[in-house]
C-alpha cells in the first residue's frame, strides 16, 4: 500500500521540482491602467513632452515625490544599470524609453538594499535587455 501512494505523489513531485527548475520570467510590456505602477512608452508619448523627466510629471507626478522623512528623491535605475544622480533622469530621450516602473521604498531596499527610503524608479530603454527580450 505505502508503494501505491508513493506512485500517486510521483508526477505531483515531478510538476513541482520543473517548476523551482524554471528560468526567471522575461520581462515585456503589457497594457497598463491609469492607477498603474508602470507607464508604457505610448502613454508617455501622449503627454508630448521631449524629455522623459517632464513627461513623468505630466503622467505620474506621484513618482516625483520624495516619501521619506528626510525627503530622499527616489533612486535611479536605467535598463538595470544605479544611476549616481537622480537628475540624470532629465537627460533620458522619451523616444528611446520603453517602460518606466516605480517601486516603494520597501521594495526597492527588499530588492536593491539600503539607501532607497525613497523608492526606485526604474526604466527601461531601447537599448536595454527588455527590447531584445521581447522583439520591439
Amino acid at each position: 500500500m505505502a508503494t501505491l501512494t508513493s506512485v500517486r505523489t510521483l508526477p505531483f513531485l515531478a510538476l513541482l521540482l520543473l517548476g523551482c527548475a524554471s528560468t526567471a520570467p522575461v520581462r515585456c510590456p503589457g497594457p497598463t491602467s491609469p492607477g498603474s505602477k508602470r507607464v508604457l512608452s505610448d502613454e508617455l508619448a501622449a503627454t508630448r513632452e521631449h524629455g522623459l523627466y517632464e513627461a513623468i510629471q505630466v503622467s505620474r507626478p506621484a513618482y516625483l515625490q520624495p516619501r521619506d522623512a528626510r525627503r530622499q528623491a527616489p533612486a535611479l535605475y536605467v535598463d538595470g544599470i544605479a544611476m549616481a544622480e537622480f537628475e540624470a533622469i532629465r537627460t533620458i530621450p522619451l523616444a528611446e524609453v520603453i517602460e518606466v516602473s516605480f517601486m516603494s521604498g520597501t521594495d526597492a531596499t527588499t530588492r536593491y538594499g539600503t539607501g532607497h527610503a525613497g523608492g526606485a524608479i526604474l526604466v527601461w530603454t531601447r537599448r536595454g535587455q527588455i527590447s531584445s527580450r521581447c522583439g520591439t
